[in-house]
């Protein structure tokens, strides 16, 4: 980190941002480099800014703030947002994490709230309080749980054919070594590898492997014989 933390305000109200920026400029430390009512106006000037962390304001009603951390965070991956001014609800905040803020204030909190909180979102930690931790947790359990269930429904629907394909392409077969392992043509090898990304909703061959080791595809539905040549004993 920089030894001034460089400090951009993005805010509505034009009385209250020049007021902020005053305040903060008595900070030791903490330099504000830009301050603007519109995130458009600040990604004009932001190569040059080179903030460290950007205050932004929620601006409610309308909760336009979300949209511009949005534009923030895809012109600057490595910039800090802070968001000021929520409310004390819960969807609020998350809408604010889910846009990317590294921190946020509430309404009540004072001067000496946001002097800190410039700071450790600045270092690269996050701010949140131990409730909204809490339901974050909850929230990833709940989606992960989503998650498995959707993808327990893609693999009840895979052939026995498509789950032996599966088997290949993790040992790192080609489709031609696919083809002459399975005693098929080549065509007929690409089409099951499709039909197993559409079934699955993947991108790619590299992704069906992490999916299948991810999930323990290979060890629950095969056994270790399995795509192998199998050696018949002739009596």
């Amino acid at each position: 980190m920089k030894e001034d933390i460089q400090v951009a305000l993005l805010h509505r109200n034009r009385l209250f941002r020049e007021g902020l920026a005053w305040v903060l400029a008595q900070q030791p430390h903490i330099a504000v480099v830009g301050s603007t009512a519109t995130a458009a106006e600040m990604l004009r000037e932001i190569e040059q800014l080179h903030p460290d962390v950007f205050v932004v304001g929620l601006a409610l009603p309308g909760r336009a703030g979300l949209g511009e951390a949005r534009q923030i965070r895809e012109a600057c991956a490595g910039v800090r947002i802070l968001m000021i001014g929520l409310p004390p609800l819960e969807s609020d905040i998350l809408a604010c994490i889910e846009a990317g803020a590294a921190g946020y204030l509430l309404q009540e909190a004072s001067l000496q709230d946001l002097f800190r909180s410039i700071r450790t979102v600045a270092t690269g930690e996050a701010l949140c309080s131990p409730k909204i931790t809490g339901l974050l947790f909850s929230l990833i359990a709940e989606h992960a749980h989503e998650r498995e269930r959707l993808w327990a429904g893609s693999v009840a629907h895979l052939t026995p054919r498509e789950l032996e394909i599966i088997a290949l392409i993790e040992e790192g077969l080609s489709n031609k070594e696919i083809a002459v392992r399975l005693r098929i043509e080549v065509p007929t090898v690409k089409n099951h590898v499709h039909n197993v990304l559409e079934k699955l909703q993947l991108d790619g061959r590299r992704e069906v492997v992490r999916y299948a080791r991810e999930h323990g595809l290979l060890r629950h539905r095969f056994p270790q014989e399995v795509g192998r040549p199998r050696t018949v004993q002739i009596a």
